[in-house]
């Protein structure tokens, strides 16, 4: 650092840093995901139910080395506590810098906002900040991504 650099501007190049690191990793982590659901749909093909896919899916993201929660429970979340009522996840990958991120699976022609709805409930309730909407259409694999502010509960599509 040299002498014409403050501490807050190195601190705001680390931060940006920082920023620039955590999107990286997310985008990777979205793109592994999709990319165990298309491998899913390639072996098995259109018109098989929602668990055939989902069985697939977790072996390719095992196999990536990701933490996979297959059908488990999760709590509800009432003001920042866990309750003790819980909630069943199709699927709930964890890492240890993002944190968790659900994943609907749907088997369906379309995607529809009850489905987006669905997936955006869990997210609020769990606390958990990312969630992704993966649908295994007869035309072939559809997904979204969503991000929900910690701090506001607004959800967001995120763009890969």
């Amino acid at each position: 650092m040299n002498q014409d650099t403050t501490l807050d501007e190195y601190s705001i190049d680390y931060k940006e840093a920082q920023n620039q690191s955590f999107e990286m990793k997310k985008r990777r982590l979205f793109t592994q995901i999709v990319g165990g659901a298309f491998n899913s749909f390639n072996y098995y093909h259109a018109n098989m139910d929602e668990l055939v896919y989902e069985a697939g899916l977790v072996i390719e993201l095992e196999q990536k080395g990701l933490l996979v929660h297959r059908q488990e429970e999760f709590p509800i979340y009432y003001k920042g506590l866990p309750t003790p009522v819980k909630r069943r996840m199709d699927i709930v990958v964890s890492d240890r810098e993002l944190g968790h991120v659900i994943l609907e699976l749907k088997a369906i022609d379309y995607v529809s906002d009850t489905n987006r709805k669905q997936l955006w409930s869990y997210m609020k309730l769990m606390h958990c900040r990312f969630g992704m909407l993966i649908n295994f259409s007869p035309k072939g694999v559809y997904s979204e991504n969503w991000e929900m502010s910690l701090e506001t509960g607004d959800i967001t599509r995120v763009m890969q």
